[in-house]
């Protein structure tokens, strides 16, 4: 929290360009936004907007140029073409999302946000030169990110890109979060597996551009917060800001 404080300064995008209230602004809720997609790719035309907070970004290397947004019904990822994200938007800053002239894209059957497709992609990422354009840091500072507690079982749909935490879950085995490339050297995007007290499993996916990709993972039982990604029928788990909490020997 103190960190965040710190940071808030970095959200402040006062004089920059944005867009200003017109009489047909639309507030929507994300997952309102979210049902707009209907096919592959929608490009948005209307002037919509979300308030929304900041609950994922590439702070430890973890959401490697993206931010993850969400309100009280629920989170979308938001795609874009920039490093050092979590020095502007920091974790918990409080945002206005200006969706006119972005695209909806359906990836794998989770819904991204982004700059309208040129290729091949269901969205292309927003560029960094017009992210104050899109994106625009309320007054007050950070908020508190609320996580939803849930457990393995519960975890559907209406969770993707939602901000969760697993409580008395275990990983099935001692290894370091990413493997290694025996070409490279380098840390590769790697899925572990946590198990909880009813047998139930769940993957954790790790890039391996992540700080910590090569540290051990932690031993015993514990709660692991994070963001619930999924792709073509599967759910996985993104640790973000580096959280699991409790876990003994």
């Amino acid at each position: 929290m103190f960190v965040s404080l710190l940071w808030a300064g970095s959200c402040d995008k006062a004089d920059e360009p944005g867009y200003m209230p017109g009489p047909d602004a639309v507030f929507m809720s994300i997952a309102h936004l979210k049902s707009l997609c209907t096919k592959a790719s929608v490009t948005l035309t209307r002037d919509i907007r979300l308030r929304c907070v900041v609950t994922a970004n590439d702070h430890y290397g973890e959401f490697d140029r993206t931010l993850v947004v969400a309100d009280a019904s629920g989170g979308i990822e938001v795609a874009v073409d920039a490093a050092n994200l979590y020095r502007d938007y920091p974790l918990g800053a409080n945002l206005t999302l200006y969706c006119n002239g972005l695209a909806l894209g359906d990836y794998g059957g989770k819904i991204q946000l982004g700059a309208p497709p040129r290729g091949d992609y269901a969205v292309d990422r927003i560029p960094a030169r017009e992210l104050s354009r899109y994106l625009r840091c309320n007054d007050g500072g950070t908020l508190q990110r609320d996580f939803v507690r849930r457990s393995i079982s519960e975890i559907s749909l209406r969770d993707v890109d939602t901000y969760v935490r697993f409580d008395q879950v275990r990983f099935t085995t001692q290894d370091t979060w990413c493997d290694i490339d025996p070409l490279s050297g380098k840390r590769l995007t790697t899925e572990r597996t946590i198990v909880d007290s009813t047998g139930a499993t769940f993957r954790v996916r790790t890039l391996g551009s992540a700080h910590y990709a090569g540290e051990p993972l932690p031993k015993g039982k514990g709660s692991l917060c994070g963001i619930v990604d999924y792709f073509n029928g599967e759910f996985a788990l993104r640790v973000t800001n580096y959280e699991f909490f409790g876990f003994t020997p």
